[in-house]
């Protein structure tokens, strides 16, 4: 079966972790200032989609460890309680993903409501289709993190082309 093959396991880990790398790097960018900020026409704010990435690592974790998915409810956190939020539940996904044997990801286990059209499905697939909705869940943040972060429009500024103001004169070796 493909989702056995440690290969499908490893290619999994190292895409979680650039989506986390992402993640981060983009919440971190973001205005602490409009974190509650609804715009663009959209109906949540920068800080409940930031939490809905802490959700989606929790189902991961749970898709992983075989445990049930529920979501805590909390008050409203702060930017850096919801990067220590994401770390650590990044690292518990890391921990359920290492511990699960390589038949676990070819098990029939029943699919969570909102992942997959199916009743159940294999685990490898449902932790893949898991992982194409937290990409998709940060896309939608980065059109957030664009549009609070874009560079104020300059008077006269047409966004053609930039000339140097001076010529750049070459270097030679040893200078």
């Amino acid at each position: 079966m493909l989702f056995e093959s440690p290969f499908v396991r490893k290619a999994y880990s190292q895409m979680l972790t650039n989506e986390m790398k992402k993640v981060v790097r983009s919440l971190r960018a973001f205005p602490v200032e409009r974190l509650d900020a609804r715009e663009n026409g959209c109906g949540r704010s920068a800080r409940e989609l930031a939490e809905g990435f802490i959700a989606h690592l929790r189902r991961l974790d749970s898709l992983a460890s075989g445990t049930d998915w529920a979501v805590p409810v909390r008050g409203e956190r702060s930017r850096g309680v919801i990067l220590l939020e994401l770390e650590a539940c990044f690292l518990s996904v890391h921990a359920s993903l290492d511990m699960t044997s390589p038949a676990s990801w070819s098990e029939v286990i029943p699919s969570p409501l909102g992942l997959s059209p199916w009743s159940q499905a294999r685990r490898g697939e449902l932790l893949w289709m898991a992982l194409r909705n937290l990409i998709r869940h940060g896309r939608h943040f980065t059109l957030h993190v664009r549009a609070a972060c874009s560079a104020p429009k300059f008077e006269g500024f047409d966004g053609g082309s930039r000339v140097p103001v001076s010529e750049i004169e070459s270097v030679g070796a040893g200078a």
